[in-house]
């Protein structure tokens, strides 16, 4: 028969081990219900106007509204192509309060086009939600001899050493150099730190080319500053379904759409990318976001947690084929 003094201490025990058990997961819930009580930084790795950007503050604004709050706030860490900002928030405070906008570039590219990444995509961050992204088209002046892709290569050949491309993300840069190579160009490449300098200076006359994000570009194709001689994407874009597709003109050309997501730094409490993931899924969605954002051929990224690391790892591998197709060399 057991002892009483034995079986209350049994029993003690039994209440104390459940008690803890109930309590453990509770840091992670209280810090969810309170979150956010002080300003959230969405470091955009790239410059205020870029696709990015501008994909951000629309989330932004709509997650403020949301959650009716002031705390979402916007900080552009342009540079490395977006490197800069991935390694701040990679060694920011894992509490939720510092989020990367990652891209294509920072997630899925970067690692194939830099000899030494200083973070690491995957082992660095854990995954909230993804927002979206945009097509690419191929882009000259208003000014440019060029009214075609075949026109832009006879003209390019016949004058070896005196063009040059502007890039300044990943992708542009593979599909730069898919133009070159797949033409056989005479082609230089000037690298931006971010789209709207690129831009500009395609305007300027100072670049021949330049394949960009319709987020940053479609204003200067509709106010006739540039133009667009094709699009990224499998079909034709119902933005300007006269432009053909560079599969059209360069068959076997790889389809090229960019996309961004909302990354933490690794060992973010999960409860608190739980809670915010369907906020910024939802704000991908909202009135705002198709106002702003579908006239650019904007579509919704909709993953989050493990389905986003899916995702991305699966870019990851897509990329490694195409920037090695493309002849491009780690630097």
């Amino acid at each position: 028969m057991t002892n009483p003094s034995l079986r209350r201490t049994l029993l003690c025990a039994g209440l104390t081990c459940g008690l803890v058990m109930g309590l453990s997961g509770l840091p992670e819930q209280v810090a969810a219900q309170a979150y956010p009580s002080r300003p959230v930084t969405l470091v955009v790795p790239f410059a205020v106007g870029s696709s990015t950007d501008i994909m951000t503050r629309v989330v932004a604004k709509v997650l403020n509204e949301r959650m009716q709050t002031s705390h979402f706030v916007v900080d552009n860490k342009p540079g490395a192509s977006g490197a800069i900002a991935s390694v701040y928030v990679a060694k920011a405070r894992p509490d939720g309060y510092t989020l990367l906008v990652g891209t294509g570039t920072t997630h899925t590219q970067a690692p194939w086009m830099m000899k030494q990444l200083p973070y690491d995509p995957i082992k660095d961050f854990d995954p909230v939600a993804g927002i979206g992204g945009v097509p690419l088209g191929v882009l000259v002046g208003k000014d440019s001899p060029f009214k075609s892709m075949e026109d832009l290569r006879a003209r390019i050949a016949a004058e070896p050493g005196k063009h040059a491309y502007g890039t300044a993300f990943g992708m542009a840069t593979v599909c730069g150099e898919n133009i070159k190579r797949g033409f056989k160009l005479d082609l230089a490449q000037v690298a931006y730190k971010s789209s709207p300098q690129a831009l500009t200076d395609l305007i300027g006359g100072r670049i021949s080319v330049l394949c960009n994000d319709f987020n940053s570009s479609m204003a200067a194709i509709r106010s006739g500053q540039v133009r667009a001689l094709a699009v990224t994407t499998a079909q034709r874009n119902p933005q300007l379904p006269e432009v053909p597709t560079m599969a059209e003109v360069m068959p076997g050309f790889p389809e090229m759409r960019s996309w961004v997501g909302v990354f933490a730094p690794k060992g973010t409490p999960a409860e608190i990318s739980r809670m915010l993931a369907p906020h910024i899924l939802a704000a991908t969605a909202s009135p705002d976001a198709v106002k702003a954002l579908s006239p650019n051929g904007f579509q919704a990224l909709n993953v989050s947690g493990d389905a986003m690391t899916d995702f991305v790892r699966s870019e990851l591998e897509k990329w490694r084929g195409l920037i090695a197709q493309a002849g491009i060399v780690p630097q």
